[in-house]
């Protein structure tokens, strides 16, 4: 994908499926089909051609309705009551072919008529051994969004779901998230709280890089948002290989945190962060802290609940040797961002590096300071950003990132 500017998510989902079907396939939005062509899929675009998030295959009413059945925590009641009932339409063949005819704007690949074209779908097949049909998703415009591809059988039943990296950045993320599943696995399967994906298949097609995962998917779909956060489920992914003790500032993490600043494009605000980083390590450098793992992105909309189990996906950002608590002050911070706004994520930001900030429920082990754990995670969530943030990609990242740095430059530096 072109990293020459900011693309729309529809320019995204193009070039997206013009490298899983590349020429001489031609994939179009609209329009005429191609003389002398044919259509091998056909795709209706939702939530519309402005935004499109997903193209949904439309020819098989079975495997339309299962693309729908995927659900999050982060999903409304509202949102999984429409989700469930369309998937239920569409399974109807009449429903299916009127919502083919009807559809406003579908995304159709086409073949010149008598060709075969080695396309994404032909090789998971082989790899799969199975006839394959998929879905393709993009994320928000942001550097690291990648499409994902639901991997699904004929008759609707769900293979894998496919990363796929398509830039240097994306393949390099991709490949970390191997690394990252590799490792969480390699201490064996015991799996309780928390159901994670397993790798089928990690390797390289054309110029694309390709990780096949297992599908963690609910048994049943879940009309009420289950309230409570998961927090047994975090402190077990959080010791699962291990943990060690030392002060902050003797950490991996924070040996991570003080290279950024000179690895920065933008000296203004690497110099902004610096300042953030001094003052964070003068304040609570010294502070015993327990290090484990964190998944790094647990939020609602990564997860789902399955009876008791958590089922957890998206382990890109997954690492070892941070303080215990990670996890749970990003998912509350982001919730808070989602729900309400950066208003409501500054006053529980300023509640959390309170002196007094010491009670229960903050995830940090026993012994250690919630406010130091809590500052830790924000300075690291801050480093994620003025990254990200400086390539054309991170372009939508960029007003986030000044009101980190803000926000934290009040409470850190000027406290």
């Amino acid at each position: 994908m072109s990293g020459r500017r900011h693309q729309s998510t529809l320019e995204a989902l193009l070039d997206t499926t013009r490298l899983l079907w590349p020429a001489p396939a031609c994939s179009r939005v609209d329009g005429a089909l191609p003389r002398g062509h044919r259509v091998v899929r056909d795709y209706v675009l939702l939530p519309g051609r402005r935004q499109p998030r997903l193209a949904l295959p439309v020819h098989d009413p079975r495997v339309a309705a299962k693309v729908l059945q995927k659900y999050s925590q982060g999903l409304s009641a509202a949102e999984r009551a429409v989700r469930t009932t369309f998937s239920r339409l569409v399974a109807f063949p009449a429903v299916n072919r009127t919502l083919t005819t009807l559809a406003p704007h579908r995304l159709s690949v086409s073949v010149p008529a008598g060709h075969q074209v080695e396309s994404l779908e032909t090789h998971l097949a082989q790899l799969l051994d199975s006839e394959v049909v998929i879905s393709v998703g993009v994320g928000r415009p942001r550097a690291n969004r990648k499409p994902v591809v639901h991997v699904l059988d004929p008759e609707g039943r769900s293979l894998a779901f496919v990363k796929v990296g398509t830039s240097p950045l994306t393949r390099e993320l991709v490949r970390g998230e191997a690394d990252a599943l590799r490792s969480y696995w390699s201490v064996g399967p015991h799996e309780n709280l928390v159901a994670v994906p397993r790798i089928l298949h990690h390797g390289s097609w054309r110029s694309l890089e390709l990780l096949v995962l297992s599908p963690v998917l609910p048994s049943a779909p879940r009309w009420r948002r289950r309230p409570d956060v998961p927090t047994a489920a975090m402190r077990e992914l959080g010791v699962r290989l291990g943990t060690t003790r030392c002060a902050l500032d003797r950490s991996p993490m924070w040996a991570d945190v003080r290279r950024t600043p000179a690895e920065l494009g933008n000296r203004e605000q690497a110099a902004a962060f610096e300042r953030i980083v001094d003052a964070a390590q003068a304040r609570f450098g010294s502070s015993p802290v327990t290090l484990g793992a964190w998944h790094g992105d647990w939020t609602p909309w990564n997860m789902a609940w399955d009876q008791d189990q958590v089922l957890l996906w998206d382990f890109e950002r997954f690492a070892t040797g941070v303080p215990l608590g990670f996890d749970l002050a990003h998912y509350r911070l982001q919730s808070a961002l989602r729900a309400e706004g950066e208003r409501a994520a500054a006053q529980l930001i300023r509640a959390d590096l309170s002196t007094n900030a010491r009670t229960g429920g903050h995830g940090a082990a026993e012994g250690d300071d919630p406010a130091a754990v809590r500052c830790a995670y924000l300075v690291e969530l801050t480093r994620r950003y003025v990254r990200a943030s400086e390539p054309v990609e991170g372009t939508p990242l960029r007003a986030r990132t000044a009101w980190l740095l803000e926000l934290l430059d009040e409470l850190v530096v000027r406290r």
